[in-house]
């Protein structure tokens, strides 16, 4: 196989040797913090195979994927690395395409619930090869709101004339907010969601299956759980950020399910960090062509979501 069907020749050797069978066939292929191609082994199995950088990064995600698997989260299985072949990581884990991309239940409980039993059972992973994602990126040191792009083309900054000017000023103000916070850091997953979350149904209990292992970072919890009151709501093709009604619930029910309740400081961050993370994703609607929901969301709410955080 060829780097034209997906995959090239140093993965699937690569793979071959980890798994003990061959690539026959490629069925999927995408692009975004890592390039993941699925396949079909000689020997019937299907696995995704993962190429990218950040080696110290991937190693501390393999980490707390297996210690989230080992507490009984349903994860697909980390089948082989991570490895690093001439400076790319590369892994092998078991295909997962069961399941909906939104539960039966209430979502905003079972994302939170979700959350919590994910932060209980990373607690001790290693944090600091943890870094950040882009979009929780907000202590970068750069002199500019958004944090440094990969690129000339998804660098807010390059548009920022163009874009309703709110969106900057929520942006700036929340960063503030998580900026003047000084709270612990704790290991958790920082994009959960349709995107990355399937949803099976069994004798009336919504059991999730979580993906993207890429976007476990080290933050502080009441940011974790800001972002997830936000985000909970997006699904595949359709970006969008919850109202601030159910933003509360989700907040609500993690005090709930962590078992504890939420200082003053830490609700006023949770709701930086629901503005924040609104502001960067509105942005990104913005670079990738035409504002969507979640611009349409943010204009409507984002004073009272800076109002919330405290006003910042």
């Amino acid at each position: 196989m060829t780097a034209s069907s997906g995959l090239d020749d140093a993965l699937a050797l690569w793979a071959t040797a980890r798994l003990g069978s061959g690539p026959r066939e490629v069925f999927f292929g995408a692009q975004s913090m890592s390039d993941v191609v699925g396949v079909v082994l000689d020997d019937g199995r299907k696995v995704a195979l993962k190429r990218r950088g950040g080696g110290e990064h991937v190693a501390a995600t393999a980490v707390a994927h297996r210690a989230a698997s080992d507490a009984g989260i349903d994860c697909p299985d980390l089948l082989a690395g991570p490895e690093n072949v001439d400076g790319q990581i590369f892994t092998a884990e078991q295909w997962r395409d069961d399941g909906s991309t939104e539960p039966q239940g209430d979502a905003a409980m079972l994302y939170a619930q979700l959350l919590a039993r994910l932060v209980k059972a990373l607690d001790g992973v290693d944090q600091s090869r943890l870094s950040p994602p882009p979009w929780l990126h907000y202590d970068h040191d750069a002199d500019r709101v958004w944090p440094p792009p990969a690129s000339d083309r998804w660098d807010p900054h390059r548009i920022e004339s163009q874009l309703p000017p709110a969106l900057a000023r929520i942006a700036a103000a929340a960063r503030s907010r998580l900026l003047a916070a000084h709270l612990p850091h704790v290991v958790g997953h920082t994009d959960l969601s349709g995107l990355n979350v399937r949803w099976n149904h069994a004798d009336g209990v919504d059991v999730p299956i979580v993906h993207d292992w890429d976007s476990i970072a080290a933050r502080p919890e009441a940011v974790l759980v800001g972002t997830l009151a936000a985000d909970h709501v997006a699904l595949p093709e359709r970006g969008r950020i919850a109202d601030i009604d159910t933003g509360a619930r989700v907040v609500e029910a993690y005090e709930e399910a962590s078992g504890r309740a939420f200082s003053a400081e830490e609700h006023e961050v949770a709701w930086a960090a629901s503005a924040w993370l609104a502001a960067y994703n509105a942005v990104f609607e913005h670079l990738h062509g035409a504002p969507g929901e979640v611009t349409a969301q943010l204009l409507r709410d984002g004073d009272e979501r800076l109002r919330l955080a405290g006003g910042a």
